[in-house]
């Protein structure tokens, strides 16, 4: 008989998820005790996919915190952070299975759903940390696209970016998803007030995909 596998399947700490931290992710969560209910259905019955959009939602809300709680696990021991198998904040790559696309077909989504997780500190060492390179793990890994975490001075600023020629504007705060679907993009980018990478302005070569730039504008 056929194993049927499920975005779950590969935890093992689905019991330990704290429902106020799942509800966090949600803009209307339901009653703590459908939660509840949820999640344990997804414990004893992984395989069943989501029958709604709501249900999409909460089934990202669960993955986030999984993988926060995993990444958080592995970061108590310092030799075991490297095999995270999501994160590595070493090359600055999100690790994203492959696999996941069956349960989440809305690649921008679960996306977001690993960005979300991503430790940043609020005083930043290596300016390095503002560009993630995103990829979709399987036998043979891809490259998919590259994620920009600008650091805007304060909640009126913008940014002016200019990624193959065409100009967008990217304000403090927002979410944003850039077409650049060639394998490496040049792009420029000038703040009104802010910076990435430590420069107000400045261009350079940055990964794309099937993705392509994904902006997170939020303060974190």
């Amino acid at each position: 008989m056929p194993k049927f596998s499920g975005l779950f399947d590969s935890f093992d700490n689905l019991d330990q998820l704290n429902l106020e931290d799942v509800a966090f992710w949600l803009k209307r969560p339901p009653q703590m005790t459908q939660l509840e209910n949820y999640i344990a259905n997804r414990i004893l019955y992984p395989q069943t996919l989501p029958l709604s959009a709501a249900d999409m939602e909460i089934e990202l809300a669960i993955l986030r915190e999984v993988i926060k709680q995993t990444f958080s696990q592995m970061d108590k021991n310092s030799n075991l952070l490297g095999e995270n198998p999501f994160l590595n904040p070493t090359l600055r790559k999100i690790l994203i299975p492959r696999r996941f696309l069956k349960y989440v077909p809305d690649l921008v989504k679960l996306t977001w759903a690993f960005v979300d997780i991503i430790p940043v500190k609020d005083k930043k060492e290596d300016p390095f940390t503002d560009l993630w390179i995103i990829v979709l793990t399987d036998d043979t890994d891809e490259v998919i696209g590259s994620l920009l975490l600008p650091q805007f001075s304060n909640s009126s600023a913008q940014l002016e970016l200019n990624i193959l020629g065409k100009a967008y504007k990217v304000v403090a705060g927002s979410l944003v998803v850039l077409p650049c679907p060639k394998e490496r993009c040049q792009i420029s980018y000038k703040f009104n007030q802010g910076k990435i990478l430590g420069k107000a302005e400045n261009s350079l070569e940055i990964f794309g995909g099937k993705l392509g730039i994904m902006i997170d504008g939020r303060k974190k």
